[in-house]
């Protein structure tokens, strides 16, 4: 199957997953509010409902983060140990959750039910755990070759280097070649898990080393399936950025009153969930474009 033929179903049966994407949405949004939890209790204890507490609502004050810092020593090395922790549940969720989608695309004709989906998920739950830390593993290659060891080389040549131009191009030139890793390896985990969901009994080894001479084989088709949906998701951030009325929300929250502060925050917090329930869909677009395209390709 081509490229646009496989994209096109990919968004048809994402069109017929929605209760798919909204379990993705939900389980994502309630593990970042258990990360949040502990920084807004203490920043609600901290402000409670002082005018700085108001102020903090319309806009970020250093002079309020310097003040908390003293206030509450070790803090923010609490609230990095939750975020490093929540990164991992996240990884961990995702994987888990990625099972009961997938699953969805083997009968994309009849209907979907939540227990279908968490039978999915139960199904596979094992083996994608699995293939999670044969990427992790990747992962590590990838920076400790092109971010440490590259990153020094880099350096090392750019040290004494009397044109700022030169210098720029060298260090972009590595940063790309570490987002170029990274990406690989997602695209290659990405059919590692189609390939697990579609060949029942295939092990996680077995799985991404298919997957890997999958996209080298065809690298092309298999890169711009993944990429198309994927950036389609990333820009609705710039839409969001571009299209939102900051003004008019900073407005509200400067103006004082409590009816016009709840409105804006409220306006705020239900664009930005459009958003990402948003990203979210195109997520499982790409998932399903590259179910399309393995599945068209292989048959």
């Amino acid at each position: 199957m081509n490229i646009g033929p496989s994209i096109r179903l990919g968004f048809a049966v994402t069109r017929r997953s929605s209760s798919a994407v909204a379990i993705l949405f939900v389980a994502h949004l309630a593990l970042a509010a258990l990360a949040a939890l502990p920084i807004f209790y203490d920043i609600e204890q901290f402000t409670a409902r002082s005018r700085m507490g108001r102020e903090l609502a319309g806009g970020f004050s250093v002079d309020w983060l310097a003040d908390f810092s003293f206030a509450r020593p070790g803090s923010f090395h609490r609230y990095a140990i939750v975020i490093v922790f929540t990164g991992m549940a996240s990884l961990v969720l995702n994987s888990i959750l990625a099972g009961g989608v997938l699953s969805r695309f083997r009968t994309p004709e009849l209907k979907y039910s939540l227990r279908e989906f968490f039978g999915g998920m139960k199904c596979y739950a094992w083996r994608f755990l699995r293939l999670l830390l044969i990427g992790l593993i990747c992962y590590w290659v990838v920076f400790k070759l092109l971010n440490v060891r590259l990153g020094q080389w880099v350096e090392q040549r750019t040290l004494d280097g009397s044109d700022d131009r030169w210098v720029f191009a060298a260090r972009l030139a590595a940063s790309l070649l570490l987002l170029m890793g990274v990406g690989f390896v997602n695209l290659v985990m990405d059919y590692a898990r189609v390939r697990l969901v579609l060949e029942d009994g295939t092990g996680a080894i077995h799985a991404f080393l298919a997957s890997l001479g999958f996209s080298l084989g065809r690298f092309r088709k298999a890169a711009v399936v993944y990429l198309a949906p994927s950036l389609v998701g990333l820009a609705l951030l710039g839409v969001y950025r571009l299209v939102f009325p900051w003004a008019l929300a900073n407005a509200g929250v400067s103006s004082g009153s409590p009816v016009r502060v709840g409105l804006a925050l409220g306006g705020l917090f239900a664009v930005q969930q459009i958003v990402m329930f948003g990203r979210h869909w195109f997520r499982v677009a790409t998932w399903a474009s590259e179910w399309a395209l393995y599945v068209g390709t292989k048959g």
